[in-house]
Parts: structure tokens; C-alpha cells; sequence
């Protein structure tokens, strides 16, 4: 199910880590969208309201058509057009109150999805597990060094020890790993930052009942994807 005013995203390979309970990831290229061919009537209230607030076009276009392949894809899935996929939001983890994890309304089978934007990239994650995506571009000194003071002290080691050229790159890998997982479990980073640790691929291990990994994606950026898992297959 297939609209010509929908952008197309482009589906990337998912590692043997991600298969249990992993439908696929895809990544959306902003600057190959065309914008006048949008249809912005398949959005919902909430969405609509949304993006009338965002003032800069590029936020608005990446917005829209970020939120477009995400109906497009649930929708092809749902054997429902695109405009009928109805969300709502899950149980706060920490106080119950109704704005945790967004989630499709009343699905027909397991299907959970995860959303993430930077610069001109969008992730999008779907399975029929809870997810968390998350996609960011290499950020600037000053950024690792305020959030990396308030991670879990062994990646603030692991980031003070990389050396000036791969500082960046091993911030990210530990930055887009954690919010992934919150994003999973449903927290974001609102989160207390130091109380679970993710570390880089190659030092940790993911919290239990959960898998973590790395998600090639183009240069310049950084993306990790987070799937819950049973705990079977944690201890296989």
C-alpha cells in the first residue's frame, strides 16, 4: 500500500543481534524529498498542530515527511491507509501518567516503532518487540563535554580515554546506544543518564533482556538500535 505523495525511505540491513523481534529499519534522506508532493491531510490533529509550530522549513519538511514514512510503513502493515493509523501514549514508566512511549492504538498483531531525526537524516524502527532508535550527527566539544559529566562513570572513562580524533565518534557510539534504550523502555533522557551503562559496542553488555547495536548508516553519522528480547534467547 503505496501513495505517490508519500516519500520513500530506504530500508538498511539489520544485524543478526536485531532479528529477534526486529521487522526492519529504515532511513529517509530529507534532501530527497520533494516537498509540494506531501500530503499533509494523512497527518493527524496532533501532528498537524506540530508542525504549524516549527518556524525553520527544513525543520518543518524533515517533520513531515519524517512522520509520513512512519505511517507509510505502519500503514502497509496494518492493512490500514496511512491516515487511519491512530497513536496514543503508554504508561509513564516512573509516575504512570499518559505520556510515555508513544504506540500505535489497537494494533492487529505486536507491533511497536521508534522514531529518530538529525541534520537531514531520519531512522525509523519497527518490530513486533519494544524498540528504541536513535540516529545523531558528531556533535561539538562543548556538547561532550557538558553531557558526558552526567553518564554512567565508566563510559565518561571510556570517552576521556579515546583520543582527540576519536572523541566524537566514541561519545556518539555511547550517546545514541543509551537513548536508544531509553527510548526502548520508554524514559528518553529524561532518565537519570548515569543509572544504566551501554558503553561502546565493543566493551559492554546490553541490560538484561534487551539487545543493543550499531546501525550502518551514511558518513558523518551515527545510529544505534535497541530491541527487547527474551530472556531465553539473553542467556543462549
Amino acid at each position: 500500500m503505496r501513495s505517490e505523495s508519500l516519500p520513500i525511505a530506504t530500508a538498511l540491513p539489520v544485524s543478526g543481534e536485531l532479528r529477534e523481534g526486529s521487522s526492519g529499519l529504515w532511513a529517509l534522506w530529507v534532501a530527497d524529498v520533494d516537498e509540494t508532493q506531501l500530503d499533509l491531510s494523512l497527518l493527524d490533529v496532533e501532528e498537524s498542530g506540530r508542525a504549524a509550530t516549527l518556524v525553520q522549513p527544513d525543520d518543518r519538511l524533515r517533520y513531515v515527511a519524517a512522520h509520513l514514512v512512519l505511517r507509510q510503513l505502519l500503514s502497509e502493515r496494518l492493512c490500514v491507509p496511512p491516515q487511519a493509523v491512530a497513536y496514543f501514549r503508554e504508561p509513564c514508566l516512573h509516575c504512570g501518567g499518559p505520556h510515555g512511549r508513544p504506540a500505535v492504538d489497537r494494533p492487529t498483531r505486536p507491533l511497536h516503532f521508534s522514531l529518530s531525526y538529525s541534520g537531514g537524516l531520519v531512522l525509523i524502527g519497527i518490530a513486533s518487540a519494544p524498540m528504541g532508535v536513535d540516529v545523531e550527527t558528531l556533535p561539538e566539544s562543548e556538547t561532550i563535554d557538558e553531557v558526558s559529566a552526567l553518564l554512567h562513570p565508566a563510559e565518561q572513562i571510556e570517552i576521556s580515554s579515546a583520543g582527540p580524533s576519536k572523541r566524537a565518534s566514541v561519545f556518539t557510539h555511547i550517546w545514541t546506544r543509551k537513548e536508544a534504550y531509553l527510548k526502548g523502555i520508554g524514559v528518553g533522557v529524561t532518565h537519570d543518564l548515569a543509572a544504566d551503562y551501554l558503553g561502546t559496542e565493543e566493551r559492554a553488555a546490553p541490560p538484561l533482556g534487551w539487545t543493543v547495536a550499531a546501525v550502518p548508516i551514511t558518513a558523518g553519522y551515527v545510529a544505534a538500535a535497541a530491541v527487547q528480547c527474551s530472556l531465553s534467547h539473553e542467556r543462549a
